[in-house]
């Protein structure tokens, strides 16, 4: 079995309340020391994104902005509740050249723009995908039906590769290249112009997840559902050769490798999060958290810390040096990717969003 978000949400639906109001009852209870505020949202958290102040919230149905201090700016309906749940991961943020930063969200009817007010800057109605989406260098990197490049300013069509391919995962993209992986185990580049294949390497029978292109370096972790396991492999950036490959728990769908330092962290849906040698793979140790599913993880501007959400119901504060646990905080069932700024760490869940004090 392939954990993915959208299975979680499925997987906790079925728990019944009795289980959902335990949990309730175990965050809001007794308010952890380290939680600085609380909101209800809604609607689970699908996926967050930070950019000047702005905490963009992705829900089911609706795109919410807080501040860092916890009050919410604006939202946005983007589906109609009483219909098919049509965002619940695709959001991220980056540069315009005409409107600075922007938030980029895409679910099954478009991919939009809005300004860090709330204000609607574009739509593509004809450029879909309920997976996450990639923005880099002016570009949002769409898969669904293939891979389409949108221009980040106002939402034109660059160009489409691989069309009506399904089974791709979203992009790890630079300003010159960018790399998908697939479900049927190949990576493949292509040039960020244009489109144009570049190389492309088999994995094998695995399925792989989104790619982490970083110093010519591409790391890609992979699944095999059925078995339960997973790799995290690292290849050449210019050619697609392979550097190295390790075994890992199997990769939560959709999530990437991060790097920090010389350290490659992989959050599993095992319950288990992995750092390696970024030029051998050799695992520099692991963290098990208590329940299958660790997110992908994020890591504080002083790169000390790797923080993750869990299935456990907890997020984690890790040390990026030893892997050693330095708190834990109950927020409910988690499957984003939490975010961090200076002082805070940011967390979505099926109870809603928390930010946490670091220090």
């Amino acid at each position: 079995m392939e954990y993915t978000r959208r299975r979680l949400l499925a997987t906790v639906g079925g728990l019944g309340s009795a289980a959902v109001a335990g949990c309730l009852d175990r965050v809001t209870g007794e308010r952890h020391a380290r939680v600085a505020w609380h909101r209800q949202t809604e609607g689970t958290v699908g996926a967050l994104a930070l950019a000047d102040g702005t905490l963009a919230v992705l829900t089911m149905w609706r795109l919410l902005g807080f501040d860092t201090g916890g009050t919410e700016r604006w939202r946005v309906l983007l589906d109609d509740p009483d219909d098919t749940v049509c965002y619940d991961s695709g959001l991220d943020v980056g540069e315009s050249t005409r409107d600075g930063e922007l938030v980029y969200v895409s679910g099954c009817d478009s991919t939009r723009a809005v300004r860090l007010d709330g204000t609607s800057v574009w739509k593509a109605p004809d450029v879909t995908s309920l997976e996450s989406i990639t923005a880099a260098d002016g570009t949002v990197y769409v898969s669904g039906g293939g891979l389409t490049a949108l221009d980040g300013t106002d939402g034109s069509v660059r160009w489409t590769a691989r069309k009506d391919t399904d089974g791709l995962t979203p992009a790890g993209a630079t300003a010159d290249t960018v790399v998908v992986g697939s479900d049927s185990g190949t990576v493949n580049a292509l040039a960020a112009a244009d489109g144009t294949e570049r190389w492309h390497t088999d994995l094998g029978a695995h399925r792989t997840q989104t790619p982490t292109v970083d110093d010519g370096t591409v790391y890609v972790a992979t699944s095999v559902p059925a078995e339960e396991r997973g790799e995290l492999v690292a290849l050449n950036a210019a050619d697609g050769r392979e550097r190295w490959r390790v075994d890992t728990g199997q990769a939560l769908a959709g999530s990437s490798p991060v790097v920090t330092g010389e350290t490659v962290l992989l959050g599993t849906a095992s319950g288990s999060l992995h750092a390696h040698r970024r030029d051998t793979g050799d695992q520099r140790w692991r963290f098990d958290a208590a329940d299958w599913l660790v997110t992908q993880p994020a890591v504080g501007p002083d790169g000390e810390v790797a923080y993750v959400g869990s299935n456990d119901g907890n997020c984690y504060g890790v040390s990026v040096a030893s892997g050693e646990q330095r708190w834990s905080v109950p927020v409910g069932y988690s499957s984003v990717t939490p975010v961090v700024d200076e002082d805070r760490v940011f967390v979505g869940s099926h109870d809603g969003l928390f930010a946490l004090d670091r220090e």
